[in-house]
């Protein structure tokens, strides 16, 4: 019986990305205490800045696309309790002055759109969902139709989209909604029932079907590039692969934001892979296959058919993994 025969290690992991292109937010940080840790997220990027004594701070994040919104938080115990808003933003440099004590704020050249952004975000959920599906060409409302997509009805989310201007369709929300509705539109997958076919680019540009690649069983993985879990399971992809005996194709789907973050985040660990490395730009895999965890392993037959699922970095993983390698 063959085993794989390592062990797992929870280990943190920062990964330097590298974006296609870089936002400079600046500026000052009012009524802060020296333990504060203050977190900017810009877009889905985030990490801790540096304050100075004096309460300026200094920090150049990636992004992949203009306009992006950025916001502060503060770590509270082991959450990020909001600071701010979402900021909307188009230029490469953004400043901005933060009062801790009462989150007041202020900021130059603010979108014309970020009035509705920050009425929006103190909505309740019904009333959000009603002004966004009245109001599909701002910017704001694609972010919160994306972001409750799986809250509105499709139906409801298909017209949404269809009075989509074209212009807007091809920003990252549009182009995530419409992928939404792809997916959603194929039969829900369910363990025995064969997966419909689709392609994902690999590192040199070219279309990989996913089922179609070969008639081999397949063990496909999707992971975050963003989630350590996701990470470290790289080394339990490695251990499986030399076991494997090429019997299963090896698959991971990477749902990262930008090709940059696919490609140049936790370089040491996810040049080991040897197997089909693909990225998933707009989470069609997500809706497709349900996902709601990273990371998820998917066990699919030599016909097609989705067989086995199990989710995570745990010991349970390991043996699940242990059992294909036999």
């Amino acid at each position: 019986m063959k085993k794989l025969l390592f062990t797992l290690m929870f280990v943190g992991i920062l990964g330097q990305t590298i974006a296609q292109q870089t936002v400079h937010v600046y500026g000052q940080i009012d009524q802060h205490a020296a333990s504060d840790i203050i977190f900017l997220i810009v877009g889905e990027n985030g990490l801790p800045i540096e304050i100075a004594a004096d309460g300026s701070f200094s920090a150049n994040r990636g992004i992949h696309q203009f306009p992006s919104y950025f916001y502060l938080s503060k770590l509270k115990g082991k959450k990020l309790e909001r600071q701010t808003p979402n900021i909307w933003f188009e230029s490469n440099s953004v400043k901005i002055s933060l009062n801790l004590a009462d989150k007041s704020f202020e900021t130059a050249h603010l979108m014309p759109y970020q009035q509705t952004s920050e009425k929006l975000e103190s909505l309740g959920k019904k009333e959000l969902i009603k002004y966004i599906m009245e109001n599909p060409n701002q910017i704001p409302s694609l972010y919160f139709a994306e972001r409750y997509k799986e809250s509105i009805p499709l139906a409801d989310l298909e017209m949404f989209y269809q009075n989509i201007q074209e212009g807007y369709k091809s920003h990252t929300y549009g182009k995530r909604i419409e992928n939404y509705l792809s997916a959603k539109q194929r039969a829900p997958l369910k363990k025995g029932q064969k997966i419909e076919d689709f392609h994902l680019p690999d590192k040199e540009g070219n279309q990989v079907a996913i089922i179609g690649m070969s008639d081999k069983p397949k063990l496909i993985s999707l992971f975050s590039s963003g989630c350590a879990y996701s990470v470290l399971s790289i080394d339990l992809l490695e251990k499986f692969s030399e076991m494997n005996d090429n019997n299963m194709d090896i698959i991971t789907i990477w749902e990262d934001g930008s090709e940059d973050i696919w490609l140049n985040s936790n370089t040491s660990r996810k040049e080991k892979i040897t197997w089909y490395n693909l990225w998933d730009a707009y989470g069609f895999t997500s809706a497709y296959f349900n996902r709601n965890l990273w990371p998820t392993f998917y066990v699919v037959n030599e016909n097609g058919e989705m067989i086995d699922t199990f989710r995570g970095y745990s010991k349970k993983t390991l043996k699940r993994l242990e059992k294909l390698a036999e």
